[in-house]
C-alpha cells in the first residue's frame, strides 16, 4: 500500500516516446561534430546533446564533472553511465597563482567572490571566530559563544582575546533572546569589549521569527539589562587565522596555510555557479537518473511542469549563501533544490550539506521516497527545513531517513488551490536529530489550517529537540496513527478545531507531555467559521477519535494562543467544572476518547533500556475495536491492540533502505537510537568525488544572479588572533 503511489508516479514518468527513440552519448573527451549516437563517438557539450534530442530520447552522460547551466526540454531522459561519476557541478578548479599577503596568508585573484570553497576534497570554512571545522558543527561550545545581548550591542568576556582585531565589514551571526533562529547582523563597531551590530528591522516578527519580539527595546525595563545572545563572528580578514579557512573581498581570495610554500590552486574547487539546471518555462516528462549535483542547485519553478523525476541522484553542498540577514531575504537567497508542478518524484536521492533548505517542492502528485536528508540548515534558520512541501494536491513522503537537520526536518503546508483526492501520506520515515540548535522546532511540522486528512503513520520520530509531530493552531482534518515517538521534548502536539484521528501511537521517554489542544476562538492565521465554537468554558475534549494510544504522559490542554480567553473565563468563573480544577486534563475514557493507556508504569525499565517499546500482552491487548461509525469517519486501520505494534503481526521498521558514505542502516529502534546519539555531536562530511574526473561542459555560459553579499571595503591589515590549529596544512 505504501509503495502504490510511488509505483503509479513512476509509471506516469515514462516518456511519451516512440519505438524510434534514440540514445545519445556525451563525454568530456567527445566532440560536438560527432554523430553523438554511439559510445565511441559522443558529443562533448551536454546542452548540444539535449538540443538534438526528441521526446523519448535518452542521453547517457559518461564520467566527468560538467559545469555551466543546462536548459531542459520535454520528454527526455538524462542518465549517468556510472552513478556517482557523472556530476553536474557549480564549482570549478581554481585558476591562477597565489601570492603571499601576510604571514601564513596567501591571496589570489578571482573573477567572482565565492560562496563555497573546497580544498583537497574537504569543505573549507568562511573565516570565523571561534574556529570551526565542518565535522564540528553540532558541538555547541565550538559552534556558539554565549554573550549578553541588548538592542544593537553584544558583550562577551572572551572579547579580550580578540580585542586588537579589526572587524570592519564583518558580521555577527546571532541567535538572540528566544534563540529561535540565526541571522547575520553587520558589525558596526568593535572596541574589544562591546560589539555593536546593525539592528535594523530586527525587532519585527516578520524578520526575526519572534527572536526580536522577546528582545525588543520595550522589553528592557526594570532590572532587565540583556538577553541571551549566542553568536559567532565571520566575514572579516582579521578572522582568517587557521588552516581550512578562507576569506574574499574585492575579487581577491585569501586562504590561510601553515605550510612553508604557497598552496597549489589546483587543489581548490571554487563555487562559481548557483544553478546547474535552471528552467523558467514549463517542461514535462523529464527523467534524471544517477546524475549527481555538487555545490549547485536545480530550479524548475513553473507550476505547469508535469512528470519530472529524479532517481539515484546525490545533491551535496546545496545553496550555501554566506549571509542570512532576515526572513524575507533568507527565503529569496536560500537556493534549495526547487521543483514545482504535477507529478514530481524523487526516489533514492541524497540531500546533504544544504546551507538552508535542501528540497523545496510545490504541486500535486508529489512523491519523495527512500531518500536521505542529512546535515542541512546548519546555522539553524527558523524558515529553512530539510524538506519543505507546499501541497496543491495529493502527496506521499515515505521511507525516508532525515537526521542532523536544524529547524523542522519536514514542513508541510497546503496552498489555497489544493485539490482533494486520496488522503496524503507521511509514512514509514525515520526522523531524528532535528532542530539541534533551534528552540521552537518539530520533527514534522504542519503549520496550520486544514490537513485534508493527511495520514501521518508508521514513523519513528526520536531525539528531536522539540515536538515529534506538531499540528499548529487552527488545524483540522488530520490522522496520526501507528507512530513511535521517543527521547524528544514531546511526542505529539495536536492543536486545532477538530476532525482528528489519533490512534495506536506509542510515546515514551519524552521530556514533556503529549498534548491535545482544542481551539475555540478564531485565529489570526485563519479559521474555518463552521469550526469556531467560541465556547470559552473550555470543556474537555470528547469528540476527537483518540484511541488505543500508549503514552506515558498525555493531556488535554489549552494552547498559548488562547491564554487570554481562558484567563478571562477563569476570572469570571465560567470555566467548565473539570477545567476550573486544572488547566491541563488527563486523557481518560470519555466520548470518542477510548482505550488509551497512560502513566509511567505503561513501560517497564527493562523495555525502555532496550528500546523495545512493546509492553507485556496484558497491557497491549483489550483496546477498542473498530466500529462501523469509526470506519465511516476514516479510521480504517485501527488496531484493537494498544500502541504502534501488535504482537500478532511482523514488526515494522522505518526509514530508507540505504544510507550514504558507508553508514550502516538502522534496522531497529535500538540501532536508530544509538545512531542518533553517535551523530548528535558529530557532523557527517558529505564526500566530494568531483576531483579526479575529467572536466566536461553543460553549456558554455553559466547562470548569474545579482550578488546578495554587500560590497565591502578594502581588506585591512591582518592581525592573527591566535596560534594556528594543529593538523594538516591548510
Amino acid at each position: 500500500m505504501r509503495n502504490l503511489f510511488l509505483l503509479t508516479a513512476a509509471i506516469a514518468m515514462v516518456s511519451s516516446g516512440t519505438s524510434s527513440a534514440t540514445t545519445f552519448y556525451v563525454s568530456p573527451s567527445g566532440d560536438d561534430a560527432n554523430p553523438g549516437t554511439s559510445d565511441d563517438a559522443p558529443f562533448q557539450v551536454v546542452q548540444h546533446a539535449v538540443d538534438q534530442m526528441q521526446p523519448g530520447d535518452t542521453l547517457i552522460v559518461k564520467d566527468g564533472t560538467y559545469t555551466g547551466i543546462l536548459k531542459l526540454k520535454d520528454g527526455i531522459t538524462i542518465a549517468a553511465e556510472n552513478p556517482r561519476k557523472a556530476i553536474f557541478s557549480g564549482a570549478e578548479v581554481l585558476q591562477g597563482s597565489f601570492q603571499k599577503h601576510a604571514e601564513n596568508i596567501y591571496k589570489i585573484e578571482v573573477s567572482k567572490e565565492p560562496k563555497q570553497l573546497f580544498y583537497q576534497n574537504e569543505p573549507m570554512s568562511w573565516a570565523r571566530w571561534p574556529n570551526l571545522k565542518w565535522s564540528e558543527n553540532w558541538i555547541r561550545p565550538k559552534k556558539w559563544l554565549n554573550g549578553a545581548a541588548s538592542p544593537g550591542q553584544l558583550k562577551y568576556g572572551g572579547f579580550s582575546n580578540i580585542k586588537d582585531l579589526d572587524l570592519t565589514g564583518g558580521y555577527c551571526f546571532l541567535r538572540y533572546s528566544k534563540g529561535n533562529s540565526c541571522y547575520s547582523r553587520a558589525i558596526e563597531s568593535f572596541d574589544g569589549t562591546t560589539l555593536k551590530w546593525d539592528d535594523t528591522n530586527f525587532y519585527n516578527r516578520l524578520f526575526t521569527g519572534e527572536d526580536g519580539k522577546h528582545g525588543a527595546p520595550r522589553e528592557f525595563t526594570g532590572n532587565k539589562k540583556s538577553v541571551r545572545g549566542m553568536f559567532f563572528l565571520a566575514g572579516a580578514l582579521d578572522l582568517l587565522d587557521t588552516d581550512g579557512e578562507w576569506f574574499a573581498k574585492d575579487n581577491l581570495l585569501y586562504v590561510y596555510s601553515s605550510g612553508d610554500e604557497a598552496p597549489n590552486p589546483s587543489d581548490f574547487l571554487i563555487k562559481t555557479n548557483d544553478y546547474s539546471v535552471h528552467e523558467t518555462e514549463a517542461i514535462s516528462d523529464v527523467s534524471i537518473k544517477g546524475i549527481d549535483f555538487f555545490a549547485t542547485s536545480v530550479k524548475l519553478g513553473n507550476l505547469a511542469n508535469k512528470n519530472i523525476s529524479f532517481n539515484n541522484s546525490y545533491f551535496t553542498y546545496i545553496g550555501a549563501e554566506l549571509l542570512f540577514t532576515d526572513r524575507l531575504s533568507g527565503k529569496r537567497n536560500s537556493k534549495p533544490i526547487l521543483v514545482n508542478g504535477n507529478g514530481i518524484t524523487f526516489t533514492q536521492c541524497l540531500f546533504a550539506g544544504a546551507h538552508n533548505t535542501a528540497l523545496h517542492l510545490s504541486g500535486t502528485d508529489v512523491a519523495v521516497g527512500d531518500c536521505v536528508f542529512a546535515e542541512n540548515n546548519r546555522h539553524a534558520n527558523f524558515e529553512s527545513t530539510a524538506l519543505f512541501l507546499s501541497a496543491r494536491g495529493r502527496f506521499i513522503i515515505t521511507r525516508n531517513t532525515l537526521f542532523n537537520n536544524c529547524s523542522d526536518a519536514i514542513r508541510i503546508g497546503f496552498s489555497k488551490e489544493y485539490v482533494s483526492s486520496t488522503n496524503p501520506q507521511v509514512s514509514y520515515n525515520n526522523i531524528f536529530n532535528a532542530g539541534i540548535f533551534n528552540s521552537d522546532v518539530s520533527g514534522v511540522y504542519f503549520p496550520n489550517m486544514t490537513q485534508h486528512y493527511t495520514e501521518f503513520h508508521h514513523n519513528w520520530v526520536h531525539n528531536v529537540k522539540g515536538n515529534g509531530v506538531r499540528l499548529d493552531q487552527a488545524g483540522e482534518e488530520f490522522s496520526v496513527h501507528h507512530n513511535v515517538f521517543w527521547s524528544s521534548k514531546r511526542g505529539m502536539s495536536i492543536e486545532g478545531y477538530g476532525k482528528f484521528n489519533v490512534y495506536n501511537n506509542t510515546s515514551a521517554r519524552n521530556r514533556e507531555t503529549c498534548d491535545l489542544i482544542r481551539n475555540v476562538v478564531e485565529k489570526k492565521k485563519g479559521s474555518n467559521p463552521a469550526m469556531v465554537s467560541n465556547d470559552t468554558t473550555f470543556p474537555p475534549i470528547t469528540d476527537w477519535n483518540v484511541l488505543n494510544n500508549l503514552v506515558e504522559k498525555f493531556a488535554d490542554g489549552v494552547g498559548p494562543s488562547e491564554v487570554g480567553p481562558f484567563s478571562k473565563s477563569a476570572t469570571e468563573g465560567t470555566l467548565h467544572p473539570a477545567r476550573a480544577k486544572r488547566k491541563s486534563l488527563p486523557i481518560n475514557d470519555r466520548g470518542s476518547i477510548q482505550g488509551n493507556l497512560t502513566g509511567p508504569k505503561v513501560f517497564n525499565k527493562t523495555n525502555l533500556a532496550k528500546l523495545n517499546l512493546v509492553p507485556p500482552p496484558e497491557v497491549i491487548e483489550n483496546g477498542v475495536p473498530p466500529t462501523e461509525e469509526l470506519i465511516a469517519q476514516g479510521v480504517t486501520s485501527l488496531g484493537s491492540y494498544r500502541g504502534a505494534y501488535s504482537r500478532n503481526e511482523k514488526a515494522w521498521n522505518s526509514g530508507s533502505n540505504w544510507l550514504p558514505f558507508q553508514l550502516e542502516v538502522p534496522q531497529t529502534m535500538v540501532e536508530s537510537d544509538r545512531f542518533a546519539k553517535k551523530y548528535s555531536s558529530t557532523s557527517i562530511v558529505p564526500e566530494i568525488i568531483a576531483t579526479g574526473l575529467p572536466s566536461g561542459t553543460l553549456s558554455p555560459k553559466g547562470f548569474t544572479e545579482a550578488p546578495s553579499v554587500p560590497k565591502a571595503q578594502t581588506p585591512p591589515k591582518t592581525k592573527n588572533k591566535g596560534k594556528p590549529a594543529k593538523g594538516n596544512k591548510l
